[in-house]
């Protein structure tokens, strides 16, 4: 019996920030626009993405905002609002799920899904632009798909035609497709790995493939090599893993920096808002944690993390910020930070633990919350050493 071929959708939402403002303020729909920092106003700070008007003077990401001001005197500032960016992106993941469990969540702003059930009675092609022209006109959230065999072919094909672009990647289309493209245009080749392959003459995706190539690719690739020489080929992963976001052995947030923190205060209030989301996620899926993390990241990009796991499972906000708050300045070496990140691991279901724990426990964990929310009021009123919980002693 012939094997099933895997039909693999990737769906990457065009300009998904600019999108998501877009519908909140439709008075600037094709208008050139960018979203930055708050620091836009007086000119410093960096572009995180622009609109597809803003591009076409040359307006893109990572550029300072001075300079895109030059490129584009027009171009109109928007500070983002990261919570209604992930509130589309969770209907947009809704609303995938409508057709099919089979949705691997990429980022937050694309997802791959496996069709592969749902192409036996509908093509591929008309699948693809129904859930298109549904995104567009129901959500306003215009996407580009990548139609292939694999989960790196999708991605690929996807970015092919942008904005509202269909593209079907077939195997044997490879070599015209692929191969030509820039190797700086492949997924998985970074921003400091390209111009190396760039510099020994490896200039396409097809260059990767060709056997005069490979002890250069080695050299730089390392064990890489193969990896990037198959997925050249047109192999690769092509199963989707369902909720892999939800699989949790750990939850957490992180947040990058359009302009990094020199302020110890503004640090602590980027922290709040961090714990905020994780204990957020924790108390949505019923779970307590006992090990709690942050991670720093300067400006020189080297990441710093450290841990504290107790001798109990929590889930309140204010004993799991307490802690983030130690952390941090255990952590922090007053050099300016460029990313922020909270987590939560060792996790268990709150209806286990509760069951492993007596009534007269569980009515200590209760007081003990209310007496570490009374000490962070405290703090936060009067200084962060003000008061401290101490130790129960043994009698």
């Amino acid at each position: 019996m012939k094997k099933k071929v895997k039909i693999i959708f990737h769906i990457d939402m065009n300009a998904f920030f600019i999108s998501c403002e877009l519908i909140n303020h439709p008075e600037l729909k094709n208008k050139p626009l960018a979203i930055a920092g708050r620091a836009a106003i007086y000119n410093k700070g960096v572009v995180v993405t622009a609109s597809y008007e803003a591009r076409k003077f040359g307006v893109k990401a990572a550029m300072p905002v001075f300079m895109a001001r030059k490129l584009c005197p027009k171009l109109i500032f928007i500070s983002s609002n990261m919570d209604l960016y992930q509130e589309y992106s969770q209907k947009f993941i809704d609303f995938l799920l409508s057709y099919t469990p089979l949705v691997e969540k990429a980022s937050i702003d694309e997802a791959y899904l496996d069709v592969t059930e749902l192409c036996i009675n509908q093509h591929p092609l008309e699948l693809a632009k129904e859930l298109q022209t549904k995104l567009l006109n129901e959500y306003h959230l215009p996407t580009s798909i990548g139609i292939a065999t694999t989960k790196f072919l999708a991605k690929m094909a996807s970015n092919m035609k942008k904005p509202l672009g269909i593209t079907v990647l077939r195997n044997k289309a490879i070599k015209k497709l692929l191969w030509p493209l820039k190797i700086d245009k492949m997924h998985g080749i970074g921003k400091k790995t390209a111009p190396k392959l760039l510099e020994k003459g490896i200039n396409t995706i097809g260059d990767l493939v060709k056997a005069e190539n490979k002890t250069a690719l080695t050299q730089i690739l390392g064990n890489q090599y193969s990896y990037f020489y198959h997925l050249a080929l047109g192999y690769g992963d092509n199963v989707v893993t369902p909720n892999k976001e939800n699989d949790y052995k750990s939850i957490g947030n992180s947040t990058t920096f359009i302009d990094n923190i020199i302020v110890e205060e503004m640090a602590r209030y980027e922290l709040e808002k961090l714990t905020t989301r994780v204990v957020s996620r924790l108390t949505k899926s019923n779970y307590l944690t006992k090990t709690i993390s942050v991670q720093i990241k300067y400006q020189n990009f080297l990441s710093q993390s450290k841990s504290k796991t107790l001798d109990r499972y929590v889930a309140s906000y204010y004993e799991i910020l307490t802690i983030v708050y130690d952390l941090f300045e255990l952590l922090w070496n007053r050099k300016p930070i460029r990313l922020l990140g909270v987590s939560c691991s060792q996790l268990i279901e709150k209806e286990n633990y509760y069951q492993q724990i007596s009534i007269f426990d569980y009515e200590n964990y209760l007081e003990d919350e209310k007496v570490i929310k009374l000490i962070h009021q405290i703090n936060r009123k009067y200084g962060k050493q003000t008061i401290k919980k101490g130790l129960r002693l043994k009698k």
